[in-house]
């Protein structure tokens, strides 16, 4: 078959899915980090941006290799005083790091060809917009779809065409939806064109932790979620988290408890199944799995599950094993 406007998919080259942070962030497709402002969306991305800029590690511990190039473009904070000190404090190689400087080019939005024409120039592996929000212009009202969609086509055709990740960060809507993936940036349209949607919100028990989760992958199965934290006194420090695969083994599930809530609630089954416990050795078992007082204590009562005080011990026993 002869034809000027078809292509047959038996003349595509088949390849594989490249990834900058996998299962995280693919290159050549969008990715979305969205949260509530605060959360430490930025802060988060700064860390890998300061990693890749200089050839260190992803937040799982992966050696990146080489340095990478990066266009950081960011609206929120100034790039003399608070963008660049916190990129050195992070480590970065900020000459492999660049940006668009809004001072000179105004009014900068997705809709024009600055943007384009910088990651043609610099040839980045990774492009970031921060927020998202600020850069859509008055045509592409996200709230809109059919411009949303406009918008998010043409900027997955710049990270296929030039080979790079695209992580669009913005800030959750409030709206009533309960499913984490419709919370996103006014529009369906723009989580429907992300390929990963990476969520940040704070722990239940400790706001100074965060936890990433990945709501969303279109490419490879979604990956364990992430923790990191921000004190005042410390900073910014990602933290080891318990692999699904790690809890699977330790607890014997079959299925992955959803939340903290589901996952206490079958801890506590497993190790009061064979009868009362101390309630100290409980709560270091919770420990074990950052499951904190306030989760543990919400599940024991939707449990039925009621200390009692032998010889100066407490102790927690499921409700029919309770003498």
């Amino acid at each position: 078959m002869e034809s000027k406007l078809l292509t047959l998919y038996s003349d595509v080259r088949a390849t594989p899915v490249r990834w900058l942070w996998y299962p995280y962030i693919a290159i050549g497709k969008i990715t979305l980090l969205q949260g509530d402002p605060g959360d430490g969306k930025s802060t988060m991305m700064m860390n890998l941006i300061a990693e890749l800029s200089k050839g260190g590690a992803t937040p799982d511990g992966k050696a990146l290799g080489r340095p990478q190039r990066i266009i950081y473009q960011c609206s929120e904070d100034g790039a003399s005083d608070t963008i660049k000190p916190r990129l050195e404090a992070c480590g970065a190689d900020c000459r492999n790091i660049a940006f668009i400087n809004e001072e000179v080019y105004g009014g900068l939005t997705l809709d024009d060809e600055h943007l384009r024409e910088a990651i043609i120039e610099f040839k980045p592996q990774l492009v970031v917009i921060d927020p998202l929000q600020s850069y859509i212009g008055n045509d592409s009202d996200l709230q809109i779809a059919v411009r949303a969609r406009k918008l998010m086509r043409r900027i997955a055709l710049w990270a296929s065409t030039y080979d790079c990740a695209i992580v669009l960060i913005g800030h959750l809507s409030k709206t009533g939806h309960s499913k984490e993936l419709y919370r996103g940036l006014g529009s369906i349209d723009v989580v429907a064109s992300a390929r990963s949607v990476l969520q940040v919100e704070r722990d239940e028990e400790d706001e100074e932790i965060r936890i990433v989760k990945q709501i969303k992958n279109s490419l490879d199965s979604k990956g364990p979620d992430l923790l990191f934290e921000i004190r005042k006194d410390t900073g910014f420090r990602w933290m080891e988290s318990k692999a699904t695969e790690q809890v699977q083994q330790e607890t014997g599930v079959t299925e992955l408890p959803k939340n903290k809530h589901e996952l206490a609630a079958i801890l506590l089954k497993k190790v009061l199944a064979d009868g009362p416990v101390e309630s100290n050795k409980i709560k270091e078992m919770m420990s074990h799995y950052r499951i904190g007082d306030k989760t543990m204590n919400e599940v024991k009562k939707d449990m039925g599950i009621k200390p009692y005080r032998k010889m100066r011990v407490w102790y927690w026993a499921l409700p029919e094993e309770r003498e």
